[in-house]
């Protein structure tokens, strides 16, 4: 299955199997699928390993780590108040 855009109806559509027209190796690395859309209209999916997209113009790279610092400084003053301590008590030691 593949994931394509159809100009005409301006949507993207899952192109089955059945849906698939022609697939063509147009150079070493790069992949064409031809369909049509579930309205009809003509589709075309480039795909391979030499096929780069172009980067999403809405991605802006990851998120600013703005509570690294505060979240770092509340975890010092928790493991500080509330220490854990692995031994056991007296009563329940055997000599």
């Amino acid at each position: 299955m593949f994931v394509v855009y159809c100009a005409v109806c301006e949507r993207r559509t899952l192109l089955g199997v059945d849906e698939v027209d022609w697939v063509e190796n147009l150079t070493r690395g790069m992949i064409s699928v031809s369909g049509r859309c579930p309205q009809g209209h003509d589709v075309v999916v480039l795909t391979g390993d030499a096929f780069t997209p172009h980067e999403d113009p809405r991605y802006f790279g990851p998120a600013p780590r703005v509570w690294t610092k505060p979240v770092a400084r509340l975890r010092g003053w928790l493991r500080g108040r509330f220490e854990l301590s692995r031994d056991l008590p007296g009563p329940f030691y055997r000599f």
